[in-house]
């Protein structure tokens, strides 16, 4: 990760940069002084990637970016966030990550919120049903979680993660 000083476009300068295990596909600004990262851990050792990463960064002082936390995924393989930035729910005002990723068994949909104490906390997992060429979204309306794949919509209560109804169209 870099920091760069975009002050004189004509003479942009590194500022800062960190280099750790696995790469993120996807960054997103999450409250002040912070950047939340979506991608793969990689084994050091053997440069394999070994799971979907989530990684907050401490970017309050550019020129020493910390990764703060981190949470491996060990059972998910890949994410459509990697190559398609809508498939990611972030709302770092509700504390919201939600994204969707491949698993052994097929496709779970994945609700974390994050703690600077405690870090990463899993608030939802669940396997998703339906089908299609689209990738899956999930979208909120007041405290109703939506989650569409395909033809099927599946609903969720924000307050406390359970499925509270679906509809297939």
């Amino acid at each position: 990760l870099f920091t760069v000083d975009l002050s004189n476009p004509k003479k942009p300068k590194i500022i800062g940069s960190l280099k750790i295990p696995g790469f993120s596909d996807y960054l997103h600004p999450y409250g002040e002084g912070k950047l939340l990262g979506i991608g793969m851990n990689v084994d050091e050792e053997t440069m394999i990637t070994d799971g979907v990463k989530l990684t907050m960064f401490d970017i309050s002082d550019p020129s020493d970016v910390k990764e703060e936390n981190t949470c491996v995924l060990k059972n998910v393989y890949s994410t459509d966030v990697s190559y398609d930035y809508k498939a990611a729910l972030v709302d770092a005002g509700r504390n919201l990550i939600g994204f969707a990723g491949d698993t052994n068994g097929g496709q779970n949909y994945y609700i974390f919120k994050y703690d600077t104490s405690r870090g990463f906390i899993s608030q939802m997992e669940e396997e998703i049903n339906g089908n299609g060429s689209t990738g899956t979204r999930g979208v909120y309306i007041d405290e109703t979680l939506y989650v569409v794949r395909g033809n099927i919509i599946e609903a969720y209560s924000l307050k406390h993660f359970k499925k509270v109804g679906d509809i297939i169209l």
